[in-house]
C-alpha cells in the first residue's frame, strides 16, 4: 500500500523530524515486470534498523543508550499510531480508488461515444469543406469570368497600386498587362481634367473613403497612342484581412457623352427655336403645370423661367388657359384682354392645340399668345381716320399725281356743291371744282410730288352770299404698297376765321373793357410817331387817384363801370384824334400830336380835364370821388425813344400824386434826380434787411386816467453810419412801392419778439403793438412766418398785438376776416389802424375779430378846437365802447388834448404827450408793463 504525502495521519510535523527512528513514506509505483512489493512491515524494519545504527552514531557522540531506548520506544509508539492512522486512510483511499475505476470506466465508455461523434463529425466537415472548396472553385471560375466577360475594363487595387485587371482594361486603356500590374493605369488627360485627376489620387490612396458607397467620376482619358475617350471610372473598396482592397470599374462612355452633347445640341437647338419664336409659347400638362416657355412668355408676364416651370399659375388670364377646359378642334384660337403687373391693359390672341406623348400618354396643350393691342389700335386708328375722313368739316380729297379726284370726303363735295358743282367728283381735276382755281397748279403739284407741300389761301369773290376764304394745303403720301405718290387735299372755309383773327388783332391792340387802345397799340403808335418824326409830341401819364379804395369797397362791377365812364369823360376833353390808351387798372396814357393841339393850347386843354374830374361820377346808385394825377413829357426834349419818353412821363406823374394829387406836372431833370435818389434807398433798404441795420423804438402807451405806462408800440428806425437816422416817412412808402415792405415786416416782427423775450426774462410781462402792412395781409405767407419767429424766438403770441390799418381790412373784408381769425386763435390782439379815415362799411366792423380801435391822428390833433373833430372822435368812443373794444388815441400832444380824450372815454393815450419814442436800452424797466 502506498501513503499520501498529504496525510493527516501525522501527528506533527515536528515529531516526524525529531524521530530517532528512520521512518519512509513513500507511495506506490510502478514496479519492474517480475518484481515484488516489499511488504510495509519490512519497509518499516530496514528503517529502524538504520536508525540502530544512527545509535551507535549517537553513542559515538556521547548519548546515553537509555535515552536512545527511551527515544526509540516513544519513536515506535508514535510509528504504531501513524501506522494506525495510514491504514485507515488507505482503506478510505481504496474505497475512492473503486469510485475512481467505476468513474473511469464510465468515462472511457462515454469517450469512445464521443470519438464515434467526432468521427462522424469530421467526415461531415470533410464532406462540406469538399463541397466548399467546389463551390469556391466555382466561384472563382464564375468571379473569373465575370472578370473577364464584362464590357467594363476592371482593376484589383492595393495601395494605389494594381494586382490584378482584365483583358478589357488591357485593350480600353490601351496598355499591357505587364505595364497595368503594379502601376496607377490612369492616364488622365490633365489639360481638360486637372480636377477630376487630383480626386482619382485621393480615393486610390485612400480607398476606405469608398468603403460605405462607391465613388463614380467622369474624365477623359488617353491612351498611350495618344487617342483618348471619356470614360466612367467607379471607386469601390472593400476589405481583405486587415487592409482595404479596391475594385475600379472603367466604362467607355464616350458613346453616350457624344449622344447626351448631341441631345443637348438638339435641345438647345429647339430652345433657340422656341426662343426665337417672337410670340409668347408655352406648353402645359393637362393639370395646368407649366413645362416650357419661351423667353417671350417669360417677358409678357414679367417673371424669369426659373419661377415659371413646373408651377401651375396661370399667368394671363384664367379665361385664356382655363384647367380642364376641351379643345375640341386641332386648333383653338381666342382673344383675351388682360393687364400686365404694371397694370397696363393689353390685347392677345391666343391660340391652343394638344398632343399626346406617344411614350408616358401625357397630355400637353401648346399655347401660343400674340399681342395684338397695337393691331386693334391700328385698326380702330383706321376706322377713326376712315370717320374722321367722313365726318371732317373740312373738306379732304384724295388726287393722282396729274391732280386727278380719286376719292372725296362728304365735306369737301358740299363745298364743291356750294358753288355749282357736281355732287360725284371722281375722276375730275381739283382746278375744275374748286371755288377759285389754284393758280401754276400744275406747277404746285409737280413740286407736291417731290416732297414740298404746299399750302396756301384762296379767295372768292362770286360766292353766292357773301365774299369769302379758303384755305388749301397739298401734301404726298405713298399708297399701302408704296408703288404709287398720292396727294392728299384739305380745304377750309376760313371766312370766320379771317374775320376772328381781325376781331383778336383788334382786341390785342384795344382795351376790352373801354375799347382805348392798350399798351401794345400804344408804344406801336409812340415808336411810329418818332420814326416818322412829322412834329413834336406830347406824353401823359393819367393815374386815377382814390379808384381803389372805390373799386376794393364798392366792388368791381362797380369798379370796371367807373373805367368806363373815365374813358368817356377823358375823350369829351381832347382833340379829336388824341390817341388815349388804357394800361390796364386805373392807368392811361394820351399822345397829343403838336399839329392837332399846339403846345400853347395844351396847359388848358389838360387843366380842362382836370376840372372835370371835380364833378363825382354816379355808378350804380353809388357816388365816386376820383381825381387824376397827370405827369407830362415832350418829344424830343424830354426823350429821344419810347422807353425814355414814357418813363419820363411815369415819373411826373409820380410826383404829380406824391404833390397831393389831382394835379399836373411836367418833367423835368430835378425830378429825375429824385427818382435816382429813391432807387438808392431802394437798394440800401435792401443792403439793411439783409446785414440787419434797422433797430427799433419804443413809444408807451398809457392809461388815459393814470397816465400809467400800459404797453407800448414798436417804431422802426434806420440808423446811418453818421449817427443820423433815416426818416420812416422816406423810407417806408418807397418800401411799399418795390415790394419790400413784406420782408421789412418780417423784421420788425423778429426784432420786437427779441425784445419781448428780453424783458420777459428780466421779470416783465412784455405788450408790444406791432403794424401790419396791407402787403403783409394780403401775402398767404404771412401768418406762417409769424410762427416760425415765434419759434426761433421762444415768444409768445398773447404778448403783442397786430396794427392793421382799416384800409388793408377793406382791400379784401373776407381774405380780411379770415387771417384776424386766425391770428386771434393764435393768442395776438388785433387792433385797426387809422380808424376812421378809410373807406368802410360798419357792417363788416362786427365780422372782424378786433380788440382796439386807433382813433387816427387826423382827428385827434384838432379836437380841442374842431367841433366836426371832437364829433368824430365822440363818435368812435362810443362805437369802439358799444362793440367791447378798447379805443386808442394817437398823437396826444398837450394836457388838454389827454384830458378832452379822457372824458370821452378813450381808454389809453399814445403821442409825444404820453412819452416820445425810445430804444429799448433806455427805457425804465419798471414802466414796460
Amino acid at each position: 500500500m502506498s501513503l499520501s504525502p498529504q496525510s493527516s495521519a501525522l501527528d506533527s510535523q515536528e515529531t516526524f523530524e525529531e524521530s530517532p527512528l528512520g521512518i519512509r513514506v513513500f507511495s506506490p509505483k510502478p514496479q519492474a515486470k517480475g518484481d515484488e512489493a516489499p511488504s510495509d512491515i519490512e519497509a518499516i524494519f530496514d528503517d529502524c534498523l538504520r536508525k540502530l545504527r544512527f545509535a551507535e552514531y549517537c553513542e559515538s557522540d556521547s548519548y546515553a543508550v537509555e535515552e536512545l531506548i527511551g527515544r526509540l520506544r516513544e519513536s515506535l509508539h508514535s510509528a504504531q499510531e501513524t501506522i494506525a492512522t495510514q491504514k485507515q486512510e488507505l482503506s478510505d483511499l481504496k474505497n475512492r480508488s473503486e469510485r475512481l475505476a467505476r468513474a473511469q470506466a464510465e468515462a472511457i465508455v462515454y469517450s469512445a461515444e464521443i470519438i464515434d461523434e467526432l468521427e462522424l463529425t469530421k467526415q461531415r466537415l470533410s464532406e462540406a469543406r469538399s463541397n466548399a472548396e467546389a463551390a469556391a472553385e466555382d466561384t472563382r471560375r464564375l468571379a473569373d469570368t465575370i472578370f473577364e466577360q464584362t464590357n467594363d475594363a476592371v482593376l484589383v487595387m492595393q495601395s494605389g497600386k494594381c494586382l490584378a485587371c482584365n483583358d478589357n482594361a488591357v485593350s480600353l486603356l490601351g496598355q499591357t498587362r505587364e505595364r497595368l500590374i503594379g502601376s496607377w493605369p490612369m492616364p488622365f488627360t490633365t489639360a481638360t481634367n486637372s480636377d477630376e485627376s487630383s480626386i482619382a489620387d485621393e480615393l486610390r490612396l485612400n480607398p476606405e473613403l469608398t468603403a460605405a458607397s462607391p465613388q463614380v467620376l467622369e474624365a477623359r482619358l488617353q491612351r498611350e497612342s495618344g487617342d483618348s475617350f471619356w470614360a466612367e471610372i467607379t471607386f469601390s473598396a472593400f476589405k481583405m484581412g486587415d487592409s482595404f482592397h479596391q475594385l475600379i470599374v472603367v466604362r467607355d462612355i464616350t458613346a453616350r457623352k457624344e449622344f447626351v452633347t448631341e441631345l443637348r445640341r438638339h435641345g438647345e437647338f429647339l430652345d433657340n427655336i422656341i426662343n426665337a419664336v417672337p410670340d409668347p409659347l408655352s406648353v402645359r400638362k393637362s393639370d395646368q403645370t407649366l413645362v416650357v416657355a419661351n423667353d417671350a412668355y417669360c417677358q409678357l408676364v414679367d417673371t424669369h423661367r426659373e419661377g415659371l416651370i413646373g408651377t401651375q399659375q396661370v399667368y394671363v388670364s384664367d379665361a385664356i388657359v382655363e384647367a380642364g377646359t376641351d379643345i375640341e378642334k386641332e386648333q383653338q384660337a381666342t382673344e383675351h384682354r388682360y393687364e400686365l403687373n404694371n397694370g397696363q391693359e393689353r390685347i392677345a390672341s391666343i391660340k391652343r392645340s394638344q398632343f399626346v406623348d406617344g411614350v408616358t400618354g401625357q397630355q400637353y396643350t401648346i399655347s401660343t399668345s400674340r399681342d395684338i393691342t397695337e393691331i386693334r389700335k391700328h385698326e380702330k386708328q383706321l376706322e377713326l381716320l376712315a370717320s374722321v375722313f367722313r365726318e371732317a368739316s373740312e373738306g379732304i380729297a384724295i388726287l393722282t399725281e396729274k391732280g386727278q379726284i380719286l376719292e372725296a370726303n362728304p365735306s369737301f363735295q358740299t363745298i364743291a356743291a356750294g358753288y355749282g358743282q357736281p355732287l360725284t367728283l371722281t375722276g375730275k381735276f381739283l382746278n375744275d371744282v374748286l371755288p377759285t382755281r389754284i393758280e401754276e397748279l400744275d406747277s404746285v403739284l409737280e413740286n407736291v410730288v417731290s416732297g414740298q407741300p404746299w399750302s396756301g389761301k384762296i379767295l372768292v369773290s362770286e360766292r353766292n352770299t357773301v365774299d369769302g376764304a379758303f384755305w388749301v394745303s397739298l401734301n404726298r403720301f405713298t399708297n399701302a404698297d408704296q408703288s404709287e405718290n398720292r396727294i392728299i387735299t384739305l380745304i377750309s372755309d376760313i371766312t370766320d376765321l379771317e374775320s376772328s383773327q381781325a376781331e383778336v388783332k383788334r382786341r390785342a391792340m384795344y382795351d376790352a373793357l373801354t375799347g382805348l387802345a392798350n399798351r401794345t397799340y400804344y408804344r406801336e403808335c409812340l415808336a411810329d410817331c418818332i420814326m416818322k418824326n412829322e412834329a413834336p409830341l406830347t406824353v401823359c401819364f393819367l393815374d386815377l387817384d382814390n379808384f381803389k379804395l372805390v373799386n376794393d369797397s364798392a366792388g368791381h362791377s362797380v369798379g370796371d363801370e367807373l373805367l368806363y365812364a373815365v374813358s368817356k369823360r377823358i375823350a369829351r376833353q381832347l382833340p379829336k384824334d388824341t390817341l388815349i390808351a388804357r394800361f390796364g387798372g386805373d392807368e392811361f396814357a394820351l399822345i397829343i400830336d403838336h399839329r392837332l393841339c399846339p403846345i400853347a393850347q395844351q396847359s388848358d386843354v389838360l387843366e380842362k380835364l382836370l376840372t372835370s374830374f371835380k364833378e363825382p361820377f354816379q355808378i350804380q346808385g353809388t357816388r365816386a370821388d376820383i381825381g387824376l394825377s397827370i405827369g407830362v413829357a415832350r418829344f424830343p426834349e424830354d426823350g429821344l425813344d419810347v422807353d425814355s419818353l414814357m418813363r419820363a412821363a411815369d415819373i411826373a406823374m409820380y410826383v404829380a400824386k406824391t404833390a397831393g394829387k389831382n394835379r399836373v406836372r411836367h418833367f423835368s431833370s430835378k425830378m429825375q434826380e429824385k427818382v435816382d435818389v429813391r432807387h438808392r434807398i431802394q437798394s440800401r433798404l435792401r443792403d439793411a434787411l439783409q446785414h440787419g441795420e434797422l433797430e427799433l423804438w419804443y413809444q408807451p402807451k398809457v392809461n388815459a386816467a393814470t397816465l400809467e405806462t400800459v404797453s407800448y408800440e414798436a417804431l422802426v428806425r434806420w440808423p446811418t453810419p453818421s449817427g443820423t437816422y433815416i426818416s420812416p416817412a422816406e423810407f417806408i412808402p418807397i418800401a411799399e412801392q418795390t415790394g419790400l415792405i413784406g420782408a421789412l415786416g418780417d423784421v420788425v416782427f423778429q426784432l420786437a419778439a427779441q425784445q419781448a423775450c428780453r424783458w420777459q426774462k428780466m421779470g416783465v410781462k412784455p405788450s408790444i403793438a406791432v403794424n401790419v402792412s396791407p402787403h403783409q395781409v394780403r401775402d398767404k405767407g404771412f401768418i406762417s412766418e409769424l410762427v416760425r419767429t415765434l419759434e426761433r424766438t421762444g415768444a409768445k403770441a398773447e404778448w403783442f398785438e397786430l396794427e392793421i390799418t382799416e384800409h388793408a381790412m377793406m382791400v379784401n373784408v373776407e381774405h380780411a376776416i379770415e387771417v384776424t381769425n386766425r391770428l386771434r386763435n393764435m393768442g395776438f390782439r388785433i387792433a385797426i389802424d387809422d380808424f376812421g379815415t378809410g373807406y368802410s362799411s360798419l357792417s363788416y366792423l362786427k365780422n372782424f375779430a378786433i380788440d382796439t380801435l386807433k382813433i387816427d391822428i387826423s382827428f385827434v390833433r384838432d379836437v380841442e378846437h374842431d367841433v366836426h373833430c371832437q364829433a368824430i372822435a365822440r363818435s368812435i368812443v362810443s362805437l369802439g365802447k358799444g362793440l367791447g373794444l378798447i379805443v386808442v388815441a394817437e398823437g396826444v400832444e398837450n394836457a388838454n388834448q389827454a384830458q378832452l380824450l379822457a372824458e370821452y372815454g378813450c381808454d389809453i393815450l399814445q403821442g409825444y404827450y404820453t412819452g416820445r419814442p425810445a430804444p429799448a436800452s433806455q427805457i425804465e424797466i419798471g414802466t414796460a408793463s
